[in-house]
């Protein structure tokens, strides 16, 4: 079962009284199964921060030292589109969908939240949207924006379809490229199936042109099973990421393992006349070869 935590309307409040010390505590404080393994990955810093503040900034959440009228604002765009409830049903049907039991996989109740985030972090080129996974939790993090708002329920989905999957064939310890490009183009699939509108493919998923796609296209094949995990994030990635995540740079350009995982998983979806949803539950190495697609 999905069970949803609102953080917009905890920011919403926050923005009201326009503090810090409340955000951090309407906020931040419901949100600690999400920051807290994250934060154990960097060093304490000497900032005036409270532990929370500092994960509200590394995740890239809208901070009241933004602007509160600003944020209130957004999140008047988010409600009147509706995104809250659009985003929670995506969710639940995903789930329901994918039905874990029924492929032998238990699960525990999945929370999942929506944050309005920052255009610090988030970028306007690419809808302004992100989402992430771990064991039992997805947050969802977004400004409003015509290309993003319509696209957060497919991004949804898409991380519920990763918890799935990733019960079903762990991304680690065993990842490899070819896995990764899988997992992310299976995602974006079954988020779009979901909602049931392929015009709303997240722009990651069509970073690239057919021209670019068709010159990777080799590099991406003689590195399916690259293991390094730094060098299959500049795969996926892209060279825009390098400094941060600190791999080498190679000529890759931005988000292009997902516009080639999704057009993998295009292929093996049109090849074998399935769907996304039973795509979940087959390996990824069956997938890239029934695809044809580096053929």
């Amino acid at each position: 079962m999905i069970t949803p935590i609102d953080t917009l309307t905890a920011q919403q409040k926050a923005f009201e009284s326009c503090s810090s010390n409340h955000y951090e505590t309407l906020v931040m404080t419901p949100l600690e199964c999400y920051w807290q393994p994250l934060m154990q990955y960097f060093p304490e810093q000497s900032n005036p921060d409270s532990t929370a503040m500092q994960a509200a900034r590394m995740m890239g959440f809208y901070l009241p030292e933004e602007g509160c009228p600003e944020g209130i604002k957004a999140l008047k765009t988010f409600a009147d589109a509706d995104t809250w409830n659009a985003c929670v049903h995506a969710a639940t049907k995903a789930l329901s969908t994918l039905n874990p039991a029924a492929h032998g996989i238990n699960l525990e109740p999945i929370l999942f939240t929506l944050a309005l985030g920052s255009l610090r972090t988030l970028d306007l080129k690419y809808g302004a949207y992100t989402g992430a996974q771990q064991a039992g939790a997805v947050i969802i993090i977004g400004y409003p924006n015509p290309v993003g708002t319509p696209r957060l329920p497919v991004a949804s989905a898409h991380e519920i379809n990763h918890i799935v999957r990733f019960a079903y064939e762990p991304f680690m310890p065993d990842l490899t490229l070819g896995k990764y490009l899988v997992a992310e183009g299976l995602a974006e699939a079954f988020g779009l199936e979901i909602t049931g509108n392929k015009n709303l493919v997240g722009p990651y998923s069509t970073a690239l042109s057919q021209e670019q796609i068709k010159q990777l296209k080799p590099r991406f094949k003689e590195a399916l099973t690259e293991s390094d995990f730094g060098i299959v994030r500049g795969y996926i990635f892209g060279d825009w990421a390098a400094e941060k995540f600190h791999y080498p740079k190679m000529n890759i350009p931005d988000f292009a393992g997902y516009t080639l995982g999704f057009e993998l998983v295009n292929a093996y979806l049109k090849r074998t006349n399935t769907t996304a949803t039973k795509a979940t539950y087959v390996p990824w190495q069956e997938i890239i070869e029934a695809s044809s697609y580096f053929e």
